[in-house]
């Protein structure tokens, strides 16, 4: 292959040098290394049965974004993050709303077309706000993967609410008081703000590029459509395609590489509640600051490394949020926790540098806890980072007071010399690990929707 299409997925600089430049980029593989390695999500048996006529919208809208995002390539992206050619998008929305069973449904969907066909305003994203939705449908020029492309990119997706795991949602954020609290004992400066709207739901149909690889477990609307700094925010979180990831990701890269107290083990119970606790307390992990803090400072002087620390920021704030406050109101154990945290850190490590910031981001915390002690990577019969989850506890604490100095504070000289110590620019205390993770294929899961084509029915299909 030659070196546009083929790539080290783990050589940090030349990748670096090349974020965000892949707007041409027509595979659905991404970054682009030689060989994938795939697992199936299949959403029949999450979809609702509504009819072949919801099977047929579905079919259609699937088929217009597809076609968008063929001419984002071709003639790029319009002023705003708008299609090229909304109408037939918003068209197939309103024939999907007409099936769906409730009123809140039908009317964020029709709200959602509109915003498709003329843009959003505040009235929409208002009222958007106040529905209360069980099924979800959403068209727009979604962000992707940051170091792929900056602008968003034409994506479809529909959810139905998991309320299962939206009660675990509500459990959590009840014990704010105990959060704030907790956070001051890290750093008495430390402040959370509010955590905007959390939903979690089963991803049941996807298109565009939002079906490319790898895939997103969540979406944060409506900023990731270009609305930025809008009051009415909600994050969309997949739970099925998280589950899937942990399972045939997540799991495997521990069993192979992590020699800890506990086992992660996706497929038992006592850690079906942690991934979607995990993903929240990310979330709230990103509204964690002090008075002082502001990134302008580091964002002019390295965007990259800006990003990188804010994902770190959410990751280790989030994950003390949950193993130290939520995990005794919730009845977890600490160490399943960490063993999630740790399996997560090597499934995002195992994507490459220079590509995302939440994966360097991940790599970031394992060198700092192999610097600092907390791991200990032993070579013997293969790379495994070895540890005990109180002492990787111990570790994360310290990693959140220097990132209260370092990062939050609002300057960026000691958030630069945090990034260059221990991310991907200094990959000695993690090489063997590395090296191990490079012959290794990149992973991902492919989604089996193939239930949504009615043979015959789908009219853009006809038209074509």
């Amino acid at each position: 292959m030659s070196e546009k299409t083929s790539a080290d997925r783990f050589d940090y600089g030349t990748n670096l040098s090349r974020a965000g430049s892949y707007r041409g980029h027509r595979s659905a593989f991404w970054p682009p290394v030689a060989k994938y390695e795939l697992s199936c999500l299949n959403f029949a048996g999450t979809t609702p049965d509504l009819g072949d006529g919801f099977l047929r919208g579905l079919a259609d809208l699937k088929d217009e974004i597809e076609a968008e995002w063929k001419r984002v390539k071709e003639v790029g992206i319009p002023a705003r993050r708008r299609f090229n050619q909304p109408l037939p998008v918003a068209e197939a929305m309103r024939r999907i709303a007409e099936y769906l069973p409730g009123d809140a449904d039908r009317r964020a969907v029709t709200l959602r077309a509109q915003a498709v066909q003329h843009g959003y305003d505040d009235d929409i994203l208002r009222e958007l706000a106040a529905l209360q939705e069980d099924f979800t449908v959403v068209a727009g020029q979604v962000s992707t993967w940051y170091g792929k492309e900056v602008k968003g990119l034409p994506t479809a997706f529909a959810c139905r609410s998991d309320e299962a795991h939206q009660s675990l949602v509500t459990a959590a954020l009840g014990a704010d008081e105990e959060v704030a609290a907790y956070l001051r004992g890290l750093h008495a400066d430390l402040r959370v703000g509010d955590l905007p709207a959390f939903g979690a739901a089963r991803l049941f149909f996807m298109a565009g590029e939002g079906n490319l690889h790898p895939k997103h477990i969540a979406y944060f609307l409506p900023e990731d459509e270009g609305v930025k700094y809008s009051p009415f925010k909600k994050t969309y979180y997949f739970t099925n395609t998280h589950r899937a990831v942990l399972e045939n990701i997540s799991a495997p890269l521990a069993a192979r590489f992590l020699n800890t107290d506990v086992k992660f083990d996706p497929t038992d119970e006592r850690f079906d509640a942690i991934p979607t606790l995990g993903v929240l307390s990310h979330e709230l992990g990103h509204f964690v600051h002090r008075p002082a803090t502001d990134f302008k400072e580091l964002n002019a002087a390295d965007r990259w490394a800006s990003v990188v620390l804010q994902e770190v920021a959410a990751d280790v704030f989030g994950v003390l949020i949950l193993a130290d406050v939520w995990a005794a109101e919730l009845g977890i154990a600490q160490a399943d926790v960490i063993a999630y945290y740790l399996a997560e850190c090597l499934r995002y490590a195992d994507r490459g540098f220079g590509h995302f910031p939440d994966s360097d981001g991940m790599f970031l915390q394992l060198s700092y806890f192999v610097q600092l002690g907390a791991l200990a990577l032993e070579e013997e019969n293969g790379p495994r980072l070895t540890g005990d989850s109180q002492v990787v506890l111990a570790g994360l604490r310290s990693l959140a007071r220097v990132l209260a100095d370092a990062l939050l504070a609002g300057r960026a000289k000691p958030a630069a010399a945090l990034h260059r110590a221990f991310g991907p620019a200094t990959l000695a205390p993690l090489r063997p690990l590395v090296e191990e993770l490079r012959r290794l294929p990149a992973k991902s899961i492919e989604y089996t929707q193939e239930h949504i084509y009615v043979p015959g029915t789908s009219t853009t299909s006809a038209r074509s």
